[in-house]
C-alpha cells in the first residue's frame, strides 16, 4: 500500500517535467490515483465493517446427564397391637321383693243379687279352722332324744365309773332347740292371716236408711250403689268404701254416710272375733 501512494507521489511530481505529454500522462495519473483511492476507500469500508461485526460464537451443546434413581422401599410399621376393650362390668340386679298387697286392696266378692237385710243374722254355719289346727302340733315336731342316756344305762355289767361317763353327752339333747325353733316361724303366718278381712255373706249390723237428696229427687237421679266396708275385732266399722257406684255423687255419698253412721256386732268364728269384710246395697227409687 505504503508503494503505491510512493508511486503516486513520483507520478504527481514526474507530471510537471514533462509537458509534452502532459495531457494523457495526467489522465494516467487520475485514473490510477483514483484507483487506488477506491481500493483504499473499500479496504477501509471492510476494515470498519469488519470491527463493527460481532463475531458470534458457536455454542456448544451442553450434554445434561440424568440418573434415574430407584424408589426408596417404605419401610412398614408393625401394627400396634390393640388391646381387647373390655366391657364393664354390670353389677347384677338386685331383685326388690314385691310389695306386699294391702288387705284394702283385695278384690271384693260382688253382693249377691238378693242381698238379706243388714240386721237379719242368719243362724252362723260352722267353718273348720284348718290353720289353727294345723298349727298347735307345731311344737311336738322335735322330741329331745331320750334314747342316748337310756343306751348308756344299759350295760349293767359296767363300773360305776363308766357309768357315770355317759351323763355328761346328754348335752348333745339342745340340738333338739334348733328344731324346736324352726317349727315356731310355721307357726307364725296364722297370725297374720287373720288379721286381713275375711269376706262374709252376713253380719249383724244397724245400718239406718240412707237420706235420698233433694236435689236428686228433683233430678230424677236414681239407682243402686254398693258399699263394702269391713268389721274389726270390737265391732268396729274400720273402713268404708264404695264398690259400685250408682251414677250419682250425691247418691253414693248419702250411702256412704249411712254406713259410718251404723253399727256392728264382731263377726265371730267358732267364738273367736276375726275382722269381717261385707259390701251392703242401697237402693234408691224414685217411688220412695
Amino acid at each position: 500500500m505504503n508503494a503505491e501512494v510512493a508511486m503516486m507521489l513520483q507520478v504527481a511530481v514526474a507530471g510537471p517535467a514533462k509537458p509534452i505529454n502532459s495531457a494523457p500522462s495526467y489522465r494516467r495519473a487520475a485514473l490510477v490515483l483514483g484507483a487506488v483511492i477506491g481500493a483504499h476507500l473499500v479496504l477501509l469500508a471492510i476494515a470498519l465493517s469488519a470491527r463493527d461485526r460481532i463475531v458470534e460464537r458457536p455454542v456448544e451443546p451442553r450434554t445434561i446427564t440424568a440418573m434415574l434413581l430407584s424408589p426408596e422401599p417404605e419401610l412398614v410399621k408393625p401394627a400396634r397391637e390393640v388391646a381387647p376393650e373390655v366391657a364393664p362390668e354390670v353389677a347384677p340386679e338386685i331383685a326388690r321383693p314385691a310389695p306386699a298387697v294391702p288387705a284394702a286392696a283385695a278384690v271384693a266378692v260382688p253382693p249377691p243379687a238378693a242381698h238379706p237385710a243388714a240386721h237379719v243374722k242368719p243362724a252362723p254355719q260352722p267353718r273348720p279352722s284348718v290353720p289353727r289346727s294345723a298349727a298347735a302340733p307345731a311344737p311336738t315336731v322335735a322330741p329331745p332324744p331320750t334314747t342316748t342316756p337310756s343306751a348308756s344305762a344299759a350295760p349293767s355289767t359296767m363300773p360305776q365309773a363308766a357309768q357315770q361317763q355317759p351323763a355328761s353327752p346328754a348335752a348333745p339333747a339342745t340340738p333338739a332347740t334348733p328344731t324346736a325353733t324352726a317349727a315356731a316361724p310355721a307357726a307364725n303366718p296364722a297370725p297374720a292371716a287373720s288379721s286381713e278381712p275375711r269376706n262374709v255373706s252376713h253380719i249383724d249390723c244397724s245400718i239406718p236408711k240412707p237420706d235420698y237428696p233433694d236435689v236428686s229427687q228433683r233430678r230424677g237421679e236414681h239407682g243402686t250403689a254398693v258399699v263394702r266396708f269391713v268389721v274389726g275385732l270390737s265391732g268396729k266399722i274400720e273402713t268404708a268404701q264404695l264398690q259400685r257406684s250408682s251414677g250419682s255423687t250425691r247418691l253414693d255419698d248419702a250411702a256412704l254416710a249411712a254406713v259410718h253412721a251404723g253399727s256392728c256386732q264382731p263377726y265371730r268364728d267358732n267364738g273367736t272375733p276375726v275382722r269381717a269384710a261385707y259390701a251392703q246395697s242401697f237402693v234408691f227409687g224414685l217411688t220412695e
